[in-house]
């Protein structure tokens, strides 16, 4: 940004944008303004990195999958996924028992604690949700959700192609 000084002080002169980074800042900007809501009424994830929060997120989906699944479903690394998995299990928000059918194998499950944080994040979600899109038509949202998947299923096909070089 260029500061430009007059007789009364700095203005601010806007700096030319590149429109096609726009989107994207906007889509950071209103997760950062969600999570931040989540935050301030109470409900915070145990561990502060994204990497605990895409976990609990992803065992509320589907309970009992195992590190690999989670680093997968994720995009994680896998120690990145072990060293999360500590703490939430520290902190008492998750469980890991043996596979009933393949003993080598470890499952993760959420503890009753980690299913009470998931439900009040998603309650708190669903309000701010509801607040966000009330400015929107029906066919709005939908054309919303369905550019977001687009964007989301792009990118993640980015990062797996950067994976194989």
């Amino acid at each position: 940004m260029n500061l430009k000084v007059n007789g009364t002080g700095p203005e601010r002169e806007e700096e030319p944008r590149d429109s096609r980074g726009i989107p994207m800042m906007l889509v950071n900007e209103v997760s950062w303004l969600m999570w931040e809501t989540v935050r301030r009424q109470g409900a915070v994830h145990p561990v502060s990195q994204k990497s605990g929060q895409l976990i609990l997120i992803e065992l509320a989906k589907r309970d009992g999958r195992t590190q690999l699944e989670l680093a997968e479903a994720t995009h994680l690394k896998a120690p990145t996924v072990s060293v999360s998995l500590q703490k939430l299990e520290k902190e008492g928000y998750v469980s890991r028992r043996p596979d009933e059918y393949d003993l080598r194998a470890t499952r993760v499950f959420l503890t009753e604690k980690g299913r009470e944080l998931d439900e009040r994040i998603r309650g708190i979600i669903r309000e701010q949700e509801e607040r966000a899109t009330s400015c929107l038509t029906d066919e709005e949202s939908e054309t919303l959700t369905r550019i977001l998947r687009k964007l989301k299923d792009n990118l993640i096909g980015a990062n797996e192609e950067e994976k194989r070089f």
